[in-house]
């Protein structure tokens, strides 16, 4: 699998990383964890082809995972390819409508024969002949978590297991058991809503081949990032930062 970490702020842009968005690249398919803004441009700069991307997941419906669906939608359909398709995964029922109606105001067909959605539930939920995807579910909507869901995601292809937790809880007792329990090629791991000295010393004890810390604050911009190396580096297993653009082979 290749990974590219296309986003990697918090919830704002900064001046040096947009809006959350990674890509997954295993076989011959594209995925998406996440589409904030502006995740079309970057695929564009980094020369992807739209035709593969097969699916997006969105962990959760804030503005900084999400705000790039309708610019992603326009580009996936403007010039199709035989046979192309792509799913779109939301967290929540009622999500499907807000996004047809938002795409409908800027006179875009949504959803299509080209391009359609569906709703996350807890678990296995996604299976083509290259992937298979489950849902953890996490309790960072702490101003309704029963209703308004977020998920942690598990990615299993070419033997490997790669975790992305989706924007987690401040107490950090909702990172995905899993991870504390089986071992994963990798986890991306967001390092902005809780606190991260406190979670290296929990995350010393888990099975991790590899960790990359993406959705990065703003205290670990800047001169801000070597006080982050310093502290990750307490860490038994291969730890990086992801800035936008960054490549990760598993």
């Amino acid at each position: 699998m290749k990974i590219t970490t296309l986003g990697t702020s918090h919830g704002d842009h900064t001046y040096c990383r947009f809006n959350s968005s990674t890509l997954l690249e295993t076989g011959d398919g594209m995925y998406l964890v996440d589409a904030g803004a502006p995740v079309e441009a970057l695929l564009i700069r980094a020369a992807k082809r739209f035709e593969k991307l097969k699916a997006v997941f969105i962990s959760h419906m804030h503005n900084d995972h999400v705000g790039g669906l309708p610019g992603l939608i326009k580009a996936f359909t403007k010039y199709p390819a035989e046979k192309q398709h792509m799913q779109i995964f939301l967290p929540e029922d009622g999500a499907a409508k807000g996004l047809e109606l938002w795409c409908r105001a800027q006179h875009l067909t949504f959803p299509s024969l080209l391009c359609g959605v569906s709703t996350t539930y807890e678990g296995e939920f996604y299976c083509d002949e290259i992937l298979r995807v489950s849902a953890v579910r996490t309790r960072h909507m702490m101003n309704d978590p029963e209703r308004f869901a977020s998920y942690s995601y598990v990615f299993e292809a070419e033997g490997k297991r790669v975790v992305h937790t989706g924007d987690l809880s401040s107490s950090f007792d909702d990172f995905p058991q899993l991870v504390k329990k089986q071992p994963c090629d990798m986890c991306i791991c967001e390092a902005t809503h809780y606190n991260l000295e406190a979670a290296v010393e929990e995350l010393k004890s888990f099975p991790i081949r590899k960790l990359v810390f993406n959705h990065i604050a703003d205290r670990w911009h800047g001169a801000g990032e070597n006080n982050l190396r310093k502290l990750i580096s307490r860490l038994p297993y291969p730890c990086e930062i992801a800035h936008d653009g960054d490549v990760f082979t598993v």
